[in-house]
């Protein structure tokens, strides 16, 4: 079941900035996925912790997130100049922003976690390895 589900679900998650209504929406889609899979119908109000015990499926936020983390680690250690590295480098354009508050970026979540300098740290496979249990379950 979790062969199936977990990559077509996280397709691309790499990608993804995790915002709360994104969040939500892997959850209430898994959950869906994995009811439809037993032919549990809402109605019938089984919890879905029971219904994640009968599936043994993984949690798929949690390992769209571990992708993430992965592929920011290999991101920041690439050597040669590849548009994966120049566009996560990249500051956004130059100018005034619209008044409000910023919108969430793409590292802001590793930037919590790992600190400004991430690249850095990430130099670091062990060091890195190490804080991603902390960003996964962040």
């Amino acid at each position: 079941m979790t062969s199936c589900l977990l990559p077509c679900l996280t397709y691309a998650c790499q990608t993804w900035k995790y915002t709360s209504k994104i969040k939500n929406k892997i959850t209430t889609c898994q959950h869906g996925i994995e009811r439809s899979m037993l032919n549990i119908k809402k109605i019938q109000k089984i919890r879905h912790n029971n219904i994640r015990k009968i599936t043994k499926a993984k949690d798929a936020l949690n390992y769209a997130k571990k992708l993430k983390w992965k592929w920011a680690g290999h991101v920041a250690r690439l050597e040669d100049d590849r548009w994966t590295s120049r566009i996560t480098k990249w500051k956004g354009p130059y100018g005034k922003r619209l008044q409000g508050r910023p919108h969430t970026r793409w590292e802001d979540e590793i930037i919590k976690i790992a600190g400004p300098c991430w690249p850095q740290v990430a130099q670091d496979r062990d060091v890195w390895n190490s804080l991603e249990e902390a960003f996964t379950f962040n």
